[in-house]
């Protein structure tokens, strides 16, 4: 866990919340000291089996909360073949178990949860309909997001000293209106700027695979309890992988939207608003499925959000049909000189290649035609750095804390003791506007519906190495959406043959502490084709399951 260098009064206010939460979890939902005993940070083990032999689920419940879908359980709710109360029942259980075997969650809401859950069956008994198309359903959320009367720290701990919130985030009163119910808030890194989701206020998330793993950030703590199937539906932020990251760790699907579609307005920043950066953030889902990651995005876009957000662009959701023809795919393999793939993730996407050339899939190899990605990225993160004010670390200096672990590791060698200036942004936009074109160029002269890349060059890694994101970044300074999607597992008997020689892995190479963790990759589109992106998704992952 996070330890501060000081010591402050604050240490008493991250007591206390913790208690807190501690505390809103019931009695018989408290896991068996047996079980608890074998929870570490440095542990090996995964704890993917413990809802299902815990024996705190009903048979009833195991059935609700592993067999379906959020597609599934919305239809069946809808139709009265299962009540709201049930699956909320059910969801609450398995995000108390997964909290307590990977600290996922920031906020516990499940009073909440049950009394509106209540009032969803009660409506749709009396009405004869349902509120809306996610009617009943179970939504975690990422901590930055307001909800009313719960807090919004996020992970600082200057913040445990604001209030709960008043008023709910935009995309939060959209969801009451389609129907879900909320009921938990889900963990962060310190700035929500670093893969590892870690701060002094809740401490770390751990990975459910393997615990001695990182569950990935900023979204991470909805990774780990999506996996756990403490949720079955989550929203998360992403502005260089914050929803893509965690998905690739923990083995699920998330979707890092257009920026403008999904409305940002109402939540708790990390840092300054009014940045001059071309780069924007998104809010996007994480899932079990593609066609959930399609129901979140079309449901909330079909309420119209651009009356909530003056920001959102006037474009409704476009009804797509699948592809009817074999797709031409570029792919982009690696940056070899900069951070070359890991074995286990060289062998998923050489294998994910042959396979949809396999079908008759059309794939062109960009790895020559573009610039390198890791310097790519490091013009992304001068966006990042933007803020004069540094005001992070001055939030974080405000409490009394220092920068955790994994923020260190997060920062580029190329950029110590760079200095934003006017005349630099000029530049820089300047050189994003023609890396863009080259991209750009090559969808169109191809005629590429989409780009295939990795996720990152390794799988989960141990806590606090991450480091650089070069790869889920190249999305969001392109503006193009993006869906990352698991694919095979580490395997170390599988990956030897893609063990090279002279070639330095970063972070290191650990084929027995990564063995069976999932591997994964990203399809990217054009800005503004999310729609035709969930079907191609959906094409591939019937392709390679």
């Amino acid at each position: 866990m996070a330890t501060c260098t000081t010591k402050t009064d604050w240490s008493l206010l991250v007591s206390e919340k913790r208690s807190s939460n501690r505390a809103k979890i019931p009695l018989e939902w408290r896991l068996s000291s047996d079980i608890l005993d074998t929870i570490d940070e440095k542990a090996t083990i995964s704890v993917l089996d413990v809802p299902g032999r815990c024996g705190i689920l009903t048979e009833v419940e195991l059935e609700l909360t592993e067999k379906y879908d959020a597609t599934d359980l919305t239809r069946m709710m809808i139709e009265g073949k299962a009540k709201s109360e049930d699956v909320v029942r059910g969801f609450c259980k398995r995000a108390a178990i997964a909290h307590q075997l990977t600290n996922c969650l920031t906020e516990i809401m499940f009073e909440e949860a049950f009394a509106r859950a209540k009032e969803l069956d009660e409506y749709l008994l009396k009405e004869g309909k349902p509120i809306g198309p996610l009617h009943g359903l179970p939504i975690s959320l990422k901590d930055s997001f307001n909800v009313k009367g719960a807090h919004a720290t996020i992970g600082y701990v200057k913040f445990l000293e604001n209030s709960p919130a008043s008023h709910n985030s935009a995309i939060v009163e959209i969801l009451l209106k389609l129907g879900a119910v909320p009921y938990v808030k889900t963990n962060l890194p310190q700035t929500m700027m670093s893969a590892d989701s870690d701060n002094y206020v809740f401490g770390r998330t751990l990975n459910p695979n393997k615990l001695c793993l990182t569950a990935g950030g900023s979204t991470g703590g909805e990774g780990a309890l999506i996996k756990m199937r403490g949720s079955i539906l989550g929203v998360g932020t992403d502005i260089a992988g914050s929803i893509r990251i965690p998905a690739l760790c923990n083995g699920i699907m998330g979707l890092q939207p257009s920026a403008g579609r999904i409305p940002w307005a109402g939540g708790t920043p990390p840092g300054r608003f009014g940045s001059p950066s071309t780069i924007l953030p998104v809010i996007g889902p994480e899932g079990h499925s593609v066609r959930d990651l399609e129901l979140f995005m079309k449901s909330v876009i079909d309420t119209d959000p651009w009356l909530l957000d003056a920001n959102i662009l006037s474009v409704p959701w476009r009804s797509v049909s699948p592809p009817r023809r074999s797709l031409n795919l570029g792919f982009i393999t690696e940056d070899r000189e900069h951070r070359p793939l890991h074995p286990s993730q060289l062998r998923m996407i050489t294998t994910l290649i042959k396979t949809l050339q396999g079908i008759g899939h059309s794939l062109i190899s960009l790895d020559d035609k573009i610039p390198s990605v890791y310097e790519t990225s490091i013009l992304a993160w001068k966006h990042f750095l933007l803020d004069p004010e540094k005001t992070p670390i001055k939030i974080m200096k405000a409490g009394g804390e220092s920068a955790v672990k994994s923020l260190l590791v997060t920062r580029y060698p190329e950029l110590q003791g760079w200095e934003a200036s006017l005349d630099e942004l000029w530049d820089m936009n300047v050189e994003r506007a023609k890396i863009t074109k080259i991209y750009h160029d090559l969808v169109i002269d191809n005629e590429l519906d989409a780009i295939l890349l990795p996720t990152y060059q390794a799988t989960a890694v141990p806590h606090d190495t991450y480091g650089l994101v070069p790869y889920t970044v190249l999305a969001n300074f392109l503006g193009y959406p993006s869906v990352a999607l698991p694919f095979l597992h580490a395997s170390k008997e599988a990956d030897k043959p893609f063990i090279r020689s002279g070639v330095t892995y970063i972070p290191p190479y650990e084929p027995d502490l990564v063995e069976g963790v999932p591997c994964g990759f990203q399809i990217m589109c054009r800005p503004m084709r999310d729609e035709e992106l969930i079907k191609i998704a959906e094409l591939i992952v019937k392709t390679i399951t």
